[in-house]
Formats: structure tokens, sequence, C-alpha cells
């Protein structure tokens, strides 16, 4: 299979355990961009992203100076991610895995995090064969990620 469909694959299980009220490692994003998920049923409490602590970081009152104008943070982060994407499109050689390797770094730390907080998880409520289950299956999709990752970066 290709990086992009394990990638989406591994995103959809996170998204889908993390629904279903276990401890993913989505929830502390998800909880720092407001979004909060009860865990025991799984339903949206709160999805209040103008009060979170990422907005408050993105847009707070202080301001950065540059050449006596004063910007928010937020847009002068928007305005240099704006200007290195233009940039990028412009330039001769671009390669598109400078573009994807964040991504597939998020994902996979992403899912090295989910791993290790569901084993703890289920190390806790002492069910042997349920760690081995979780492993067994985490592992496999971990060992088809990575060897995707290495076919799409090595082909290059």
């Amino acid at each position: 299979m290709k990086l992009g469909a394990w990638m989406v694959m591994i995103l959809v299980m996170i998204i889908f355990l993390s629904f279903m009220g276990m401890p993913t490692g989505l929830n502390p994003i998800a909880s720092s961009v407001g979004v909060n998920i009860n865990a025991t049923t799984g339903q949206l409490e709160d999805a209040d992203v103008s009060s979170s602590n990422f907005w408050t970081i993105l847009f707070s009152e202080s301001a950065v100076t540059i050449l006596g104008v004063e910007f928010s943070k937020g847009i002068l982060i928007s305005l240099v991610g704006a200007g290195l994407v233009i940039i990028g499109l412009f330039a001769k050689g671009y390669d598109t895995s400078l573009v994807i390797l964040p991504i597939v770094i998020f994902i996979a730390g992403l899912f090295v995090s989910t791993f290790w907080i569901l084993i703890s998880y289920v190390n806790s409520m002492d069910i042997t064969w349920m760690t081995a289950l979780v492993t067994t299956i985490f592992g496999g999709l971990g060992l088809g990620f990575v060897m995707s990752a290495i076919d799409y970066f090595g082909a290059r």
C-alpha cells in the first residue's frame, strides 16, 4: 500500500479509538485546541476553539514589532507560512517529500503516543491476552507504516 493510504488508515483508527472513549495520543492535542471529548461515553462535550490555549498563544494581545510595524503572532505566522509556500511553489527543483515529511513525522509520533498510552491502559487492567492483542495489531500497523515510508522516501 502507498504511504498516503497508511497515513489515512492510522489517523482514522486513532480518531475512531478516541471517539470510542479510549485514551489516545489525540486527546492532549484536541484539548489544547479546545475540543473536549468525554472519556467514558466518547461524546463531544465542548468545542470552543476561541478560548483555548492554542488560540491564546497564537492570537494573544502581545504583538511582535518588525520594522516599526506591530503584528499579532497569528498574523505573523500566517504571513511567514504563506510566504514560504509561495517561495516553494516557484523554486526550481522542488521536492514534494519535504512537504510530506513533517506530516509523516506527526502521524508517526501520534501513532507511537497512542500505542504507548493504550499499552499502559491495557496493562493497568491486568489482562495479558489484551496486551498481546493490542501489541500484535499496533505492531503490524507500525511495521507496514514504516515499510511504506521507507519505500516512499527511498525511491526519491
